[in-house]
Parts: structure tokens; sequence; C-alpha cells
């Protein structure tokens, strides 16, 4: 009985031993990426946020009871209905003077034939010019009174097309104040309307580098870990004598609308020298000790290589490097904590293949 337990054990081992080598030979998993050769300076990193160009309060036009208003975050496009107010009221007046429209119309009518009547006998007969005059009048506060109702039926007509709140422009419903039911008055406050496509930084920069910027000038603007192109739209002349800074508007050309949104803080890097090419590898590859900073550079063979690297300026999610190192070498970004020198590495999509395979 132990012989064949024990034949079943070195079995197993045997069927096991494999899998723990192709383990051990694919060594430690890392994330990598490649030593970049790019123009880089010295630059002011400066925080600032997103705002939004288009940032309205909805308003009502017409006093009346709202009967609905939009979701709050809700996305609407121009010309689509932000809340409705209820029509009863309008429709209800509106049916009303329609009546007494068609019922001057009839009268109008009327003292028109009367005065058609009059003009022939006064050809053929001695008529009255008083009785003449007498329904030539009625004949034209008949008309006038028409009048008077078709305006206010127009109106009308208007109220009730401006008792529907419509967008003027693309946007997103940030903040519903009032609900289906409250009353509101012409000019009250609904809600507010966030365009999310026409977005700017806005970013106090010290005064004293104001000489340095100019309308039309291309920025770099970073959110989280990604970069961003945007342009210097608007200088604001008049600095703030506490802070001594002045406010930058910056227009962004390429961001991510789900990813940049109003009110979102960025940083905001204003070049201080003309830019240098230089080497420059992501942040997160350099591994910083008391000893000295370090760069894990994967070898042909993949094996970890430590380069002692000198950091320099930042730019995005980029810093500059002095070392032993080359365009276009592989180098460790995550992973390099576990590390050690000559060390087999994997670097991540490879891993993956392996275990599909």
């Amino acid at each position: 009985m132990r012989t064949t337990i024990r034949c079943v054990q070195a079995l197993g081992l045997a069927l096991l031993l494999p899998a723990l080598i192709a383990a051990a030979d694919t060594g430690v998993v890392v994330e990598t990426a490649r030593v970049e050769r790019i123009a880089m300076g010295a630059r002011l990193p400066l925080n600032g946020s997103v705002f939004s160009r288009n940032d309205v309060a909805v308003t009502a036009a017409v006093a009346g009871e709202l009967d609905w208003v939009a979701e709050p975050g809700t996305r609407i496009g121009r010309g689509q209905v932000i809340a409705r107010l209820d029509r009863t009221p309008l429709q209800l007046r509106r049916e009303e003077l329609q009546g007494l429209l068609e019922r001057e119309a009839v009268n109008e009518v009327y003292q028109s034939k009367v005065v058609e009547r009059y003009l022939a006998l006064s050809e053929t007969q001695n008529l009255s010019v008083f009785l003449l005059d007498e329904a030539m009048s009625r004949r034209d506060i008949a008309r006038k009174d028409m009048a008077i109702l078709e305006a206010r039926i127009r109106q009308l007509d208007d109220e009730m097309a401006r008792s529907e709140v419509r967008a003027r422009f693309n946007g997103i419903l940030a903040e519903r104040y009032k609900q289906g039911g409250e009353y509101v008055a012409p000019g009250e406050i609904i809600g507010r309307l966030v365009d999310l496509e026409r977005l700017e930084v806005r970013v106090a920069v010290p005064i004293s580098y104001r000489a340095r910027l100019a309308v039309g000038d291309r920025l770099e603007i970073t959110v989280d870990e990604g970069s961003h192109a945007g342009v210097v739209r608007t200088l604001i002349a008049a600095g703030d004598p506490v802070s001594q800074t002045f406010e930058l508007h910056i227009d962004l050309l390429d961001a991510d609308r789900e990813v940049i949104i109003p009110g979102q803080l960025v940083r905001v890097e204003i070049p201080l020298e003309a830019s240098q090419m230089t080497l420059a590898v992501p942040r997160d590859a350099v591994v910083i000790r008391s000893e000295g900073s370090y760069i894990y550079r994967v070898s042909a063979r993949g094996v970890a290589e430590r380069v002692p690297v000198a950091v320099g300026a930042g730019q995005a999610h980029l810093v500059a490097v002095s070392g032993e190192l080359e365009e276009g070498q592989r180098i460790v970004v995550r992973g390099g904590d576990r590390l050690r020198e000559g060390q087999q590495v994997t670097e991540q999509g490879q891993a993956q293949a392996n275990l599909q395979s």
C-alpha cells in the first residue's frame, strides 16, 4: 500500500515538474517601454482648472407650472427640450379668444353687408348720412376688435412655444433647481446647461512670466497620465495685486471629452527655455533609493540590467534621464521594485501569450 502511494506521489511530481520549470523560466513578469529621444526644456508646472466656454443658466421664458424637467446628467442636443411648462391654461385661453374671434368675424361680415346696402341706397334714394356713417363705424370697430383678438392669439401661440425650454447648444444638464409641479416666474432659473465640447483651462500665472506668453502659443496640458494639446486664447490684461498673478485661458484642442470634464484639475507646462533633444523615460520607470536613482534595462536575453541614471526635467508622464542608455532600448516601467540585477524577466504581453499557449 505504501509502495503504491509513493508511486502515485512520484508520478504527480514528475507531471508537475515541467510546469514548475516552465514557470521558473518565465521570470518576473514586468511591463516595459522604450527609451525615447524627445525635445524637452525647462518648464514651469502650474495647476489649472477646466471650464466650459458655454456654461449657462436655464431660465423660464414665461410664467407657469412646470410639467416636466430633464434629469440632471442628461445629455441634451441643440434644440431639444430641457423643461416643459403646463400649457393647459394657455390652451384654454386660446380657445376662448378663438371663439371670440370667430364671433367677431361673423359680426364684421354682417356690418360690411350693411354698409354695402346703405351705399347702394344712397345712390338711388335720399339716405341719411348719419345712418351710413354709423354703419361704417360699426364695421370698422368689428375689424379692429378682430385685429386685437388675432394679436392676442399670436401672443398666446408665442407663449405656448416658449413654454418649452430648449437647449441652445449641445450639452449636459449639470444641475436642476426646479422639479415638475413647481411654479416658476419669467426669468427664474430652472437648471444649468454645460457644453462639454468647447472646454478651456484657466490657470493663474505669475506676472513675471507674462512676457514669455502670447495668444496662439501651444502649451502642454497633463491630466492624470495623459497629455493634451492646448492653445492660448486669452491673456487677461489685469493682474491680481495680492497674488501677483494674471489669468490665462487655454483652449483644449484634442481632449477626450469622456476623460476631461469641467471642474477637473490639470497641470499646465509653461516653457521657460528653448527645447533640446534628450533621452526620456516614463516616470514610473525610475526607481529611487537612498543610494541613488536607477532604471532596469532589459537585455536581448531577457535579463534585468540595473543602470544608474540622473533624473532631469519632466514633461507630462516623461522625465529626462542621463546614463548608459540608448534610444529604443527596452526598460522596465512596472515591476522594477521586485527585480534584482541579472534576474530573468518576462514582458507582460509575452507572459500572457505563454499562458494562452
